[in-house]
């Protein structure tokens, strides 16, 4: 692993949905509908195999994520509270380690952490937080920084937006 200094990307997004309904829905969600790839540069994932430590819903839970580029990463879960579980005000964590990028990335970092955030917002409302930090390579900083940097802020827009969308998706319809 680099000693490097992460490389820290975030977007914000608001759910008309609580906090808890738009943990539910976003944090299980199969990840191919959310991230499917940008202008060809960024890759989509393709899919989830080698699943460890039974559902990929505690803390030590990891799975190898599939890219349609022929590349992959290892993800393995640090901090999984869905919000509410420790007070009912309190935010939810969905938090991720990613190693052993192979394809592009792995000339350009070693590692990476995620982290989603589902915070309490005015009555009925969620503000979800999803940071996530690359680790660069020695001298892949300003590569990552200005070149890559600016396409996965593009990319984690639209996976917050895919987020958003499917948890509107999720609300029951209204009898006619």
């Amino acid at each position: 692993m680099s000693t490097e200094e992460l490389v820290m990307f975030t977007v914000v997004g608001v759910s008309f949905s609580p906090p808890q309904t738009a943990f539910d829905v976003v944090v299980p969600r199969d990840d191919t509908t959310l991230f499917t790839g940008y202008l060809k540069l960024l890759p989509a994932v393709v899919g989830m195999v080698d699943f460890e430590g039974g559902a990929y819903d505690h803390p030590g839970a990891s799975r190898t994520v599939t890219l349609s580029d022929g590349g992959s990463f290892r993800e393995q879960i640090v901090r999984y509270e869905r919000p509410g579980s420790s007070a009912p005000d309190a935010p939810g964590h969905f938090d991720y380690d990613v190693t052993r990028f192979t394809g592009i990335l792995s000339r350009i970092v070693s590692d990476a952490t995620a982290r989603w955030t589902y915070a309490p917002g005015t009555t009925g409302r969620a503000h979800i937080t999803w940071t996530y930090g690359y680790r660069p390579l020695p001298g892949r900083r300003f590569l990552l920084k200005r070149i890559i940097g600016p396409l996965w802020m593009r990319y984690m827009r639209r996976g917050m937006a895919a987020a958003l969308t499917a948890i509107v998706a999720s609300r029951p319809r209204a009898a006619p």
